[in-house]
């Protein structure tokens, strides 16, 4: 009779169109204590530059941007942000160094911290700007002797992909591993390793613009209506 019912109810589940997937517990998704902060997951936000802080002041879209991309105990640093007027580098990159950017910035920290998440400010002074013009460099390991001495958490980031941000954190090569272009154009980026679903293809075009919502916040999220989680431990 047991083995009748489960047959039954997997008929079921096929029949309501679900796929039931066993979705092991990926190194990215173990959690991890950061000093006094303990974080659910290890896929981090990315400092990325959006050029959408008009005037140097971040904006009320901002709230749903970083609000898209905040899980619960997950880790965000917020982009590069400036600390006077002359350590701009580029247009409409935010600010701190006024009480109206420290204001502006309020709404947005409020956001990520009432979804339970944990967010840094990244201070950022361009000094002098320059550009590199090299190809992708095929070493992985070369961080190690560093990632040896260093005691304290150690994120890499770099162009990682699901694949090998697993392997890093398996390997001990990291604990954390930050992701850019994956997760601005993948708010729910933790949620589709965990299901190891198709992300969606970045627009290189919008990484860079005025825009308040195209490239920003307009990035769809995975329709999970089709995932049935059999979590296995």
């Amino acid at each position: 009779m047991g083995n009748r019912a489960e047959e039954a109810k997997q008929n079921q589940e096929e029949n309501n169109g679900n796929m039931a997937i066993e979705t092991p517990i990926i190194p990215l998704l173990t959690p991890y204590n950061m000093g006094s902060l303990n974080l659910s997951h290890r896929v981090v936000l990315a400092p990325l530059t959006r050029q959408r802080s008009y005037n140097n002041v971040p904006q009320p879209h901002a709230i749903l941007y970083y609000s898209q991309r905040t899980t619960k105990g997950g880790l965000l640093i917020a982009e590069a942000t400036g600390v006077s007027d002359t350590a701009q580098g580029y247009p409409d990159t935010p600010g701190i160094w006024t009480k109206e950017q420290v204001e502006a910035w309020k709404p947005i920290v409020d956001a990520v911290h009432a979804k339970g998440g944990i967010f840094f400010c990244q201070i950022g002074h361009v000094g002098r700007v320059s550009n590199q013009v090299g190809e992708k460099s095929e070493c992985p390991h070369s961080l190690l002797p560093m990632r040896k001495a260093f005691k304290g958490t150690f994120l890499v980031a770099g162009g990682y992909d699901r694949e090998d941000g697993n392997k890093a954190i398996a390997e001990g090569r990291a604990d954390l591993v930050v992701y850019g272009r994956l997760f601005l154009a993948n708010p729910d980026l933790p949620r589709r390793f965990e299901f190891n679903a198709p992300l969606n293809k970045y627009n290189r075009e919008t990484f860079y613009v005025s825009d308040p919502v195209v490239g920003y916040t307009d990035y769809p999220f995975l329709d999970t209506s089709s995932y049935v989680t059999k979590k296995k431990h």
